[in-house]
């Protein structure tokens, strides 16, 4: 009986231990959750602060809109910097940039909080080899637009906000961090 008992404890001791480890392999903020509304539970991911391309969770997955909402609120003197998250949908072999929001962080009670604007246009396009600066001009603009959000601060960032194609169902397929 003892010796069943200090298997069990040694046992949870193992676990959560590792569980400690796991949680504390990507300390990185949370900048965003991205989710959308699918059976009894939302489904999220995890938008980190790190910088790069990421493949998302929801790859292939139409959606006719996403929710775009607040990730950690930061505890530092000065607000940190402002950054940009590019979304992408793939068609096939081509990857086609679908929206960007700038994100830049408010002061409230409890510390830095996240805020998303729209932006008109995504700022980077595929084009068959590498990333590169898309030229404003009426074909090119950005039919994403915001279904459903908190309201905006005097800036026009929203802290939580719902998007989506004007046009139909989009997927996002990875995003990037810049």
């Amino acid at each position: 009986m003892q010796t069943a008992r200090s298997v069990f404890v040694l046992m949870f001791a193992v676990i959560a231990t590792a569980t400690g480890i796991v949680a504390q392999a990507d300390d990185t903020p949370v900048l965003a959750v991205l989710e959308y509304r699918g059976g009894l539970l939302p489904k999220r991911a995890d938008i980190r602060a790190n910088p790069g391309v990421v493949k998302s969770p929801f790859a292939g997955m139409p959606r006719a809109n996403w929710i775009l909402r607040e990730g950690d609120t930061l505890k530092q003197m000065n607000p940190p910097p402002e950054r940009v998250i590019q979304f992408y949908q793939a068609s096939g072999n081509d990857i086609q940039a679908l929206c960007s929001f700038t994100v830049k962080y408010a002061r409230g009670s409890n510390g830095w909080r996240p805020a998303f604007l729209l932006n008109s246009q995504p700022q980077m396009v595929w084009n068959g080899q590498k990333l590169v600066p898309r030229t404003p001009d009426k074909a090119t603009q950005c039919t994403i637009t915001v279904l459903k959000a908190t309201p905006a601060d005097a800036e026009g960032f929203y802290h939580s906000l719902a998007f989506g194609l004007a046009s139909g169902p989009s997927q996002i397929d990875s995003w990037e961090l810049q």
